[in-house]
């Protein structure tokens, strides 16, 4: 558990399981967001130390847009990864180490959002 993140899975931000399976390969799933709702124009708390690889983000959502976002090399900006304009999947790339968020660029809010990468 990482801090400044939820604290169970009941929590919106809840964040990180990380598996081996037998072979000893790593799989990971980052949970953006469970039920959440987020503010228009604002974003989620971030995940921070993602493992550097192929995801499908998965994001289920009522609202007009939403986009993925990882933090730029400069540690401020925020640059967008994928959008999407409805619930479904796409498939991502990230960085090692990156921290991603969630983005709500509308002037309403998003609700009902569930987010996952993995």
């Amino acid at each position: 558990m990482r801090s400044g993140i939820g604290d169970s899975p009941k929590d919106p931000f809840y964040v990180a399981t990380v598996a081996a399976d037998k072979s000893g390969a790593t799989a990971s799933t980052y949970t953006l967001a469970n039920n959440a709702t987020i503010a228009a124009t604002s974003g989620t708390t971030p995940v921070t130390g993602v493992q550097g690889g192929s995801y499908i983000w998965d994001v289920q959502f009522t609202g007009t847009s939403v986009t993925l976002q990882a933090l730029g090399s400069d540690g401020s900006t925020w640059r967008d990864v994928a959008m999407r304009t409805s619930s479904g999947t796409t498939g991502v790339v990230i960085g090692q180490g990156a921290s991603v968020r969630l983005y709500n660029p509308n002037s309403t809010s998003l609700t009902g959002v569930y987010s996952n990468l993995s």
